[in-house]
């Protein structure tokens, strides 16, 4: 039963709301801006409505499996977040995985599945919930850079979903979504080192 868990949350992951909103507008979001189906180009291209239906949906992609299922929650979640990035509905062309892997984050801080602990309890991190969304709008907003805020937020949330957990393999989970998520984002990063990373 765990197996058919993790394939129904790379399913669930791979319902890509970009494309959907996208194709509601009649537009095609691979080649629309940056190409990329995620929130930040459904915000250049469509407008701040749209992108915070695309938000939403992506990051309850990355809560559902945490929340529906009961085992193997985080290969579920990372399924999810594999799901977004490699959609089977969409040619395994999708986003860059981080709304979902914050869903992920959200599912872990509010649900506190039992092998999940920190402290013996969640509180810890529901907590840094509003911290770090207050730390992306700032980043965001000095920056003017969706990637830098994305990956800062990704790199700092990680590292306290990585020291959450006492077991190798479920480090080894988080380790591998960051990478991931780093790895989805290495035009981005390549684009900042030659100062041409496009600015809202």
């Amino acid at each position: 039963m765990s197996y058919l868990f993790v394939a129904l949350s790379y399913l669930i992951g791979s319902i890509n709301f970009a494309y959907l909103v996208a194709k509601y507008k009649k537009l095609d979001i691979s080649s629309s801006g940056s190409g990329n189906p995620g929130t930040s180009n459904v915000m250049r291209t469509i407008g701040k409505k749209y992108a915070a239906i695309v938000l939403i949906g992506d990051v309850l992609k990355g809560f559902l499996p945490i929340f529906l299922f009961d085992e193997n929650l985080l290969l579920c979640g990372f399924a999810a977040v594999i799901g977004h990035i490699y959609p089977i509905f969409y040619k395994f062309k999708g986003g860059k995985g981080v709304a979902t892997y914050i869903g992920v984050y959200i599912a872990f801080s509010t649900l506190n599945p039992l092998s999940y602990d920190l402290f013996e309890t969640s509180y810890f991190l529901f907590l840094n919930i509003p911290v770090l969304a207050i730390f992306y709008f700032v980043v965001f907003k000095i920056s003017r850079i969706s990637a830098i805020a994305s990956l800062l937020t990704v790199f700092i949330s990680n590292l306290i979903l990585f020291t959450s957990f006492n077991v190798f393999q479920d480090r080894l989970v988080v380790f591998l979504l960051f990478w991931l998520i780093v790895f989805k984002h290495s035009e981005n990063i390549k684009r900042l080192n030659e100062g041409r990373e496009n600015k809202f």
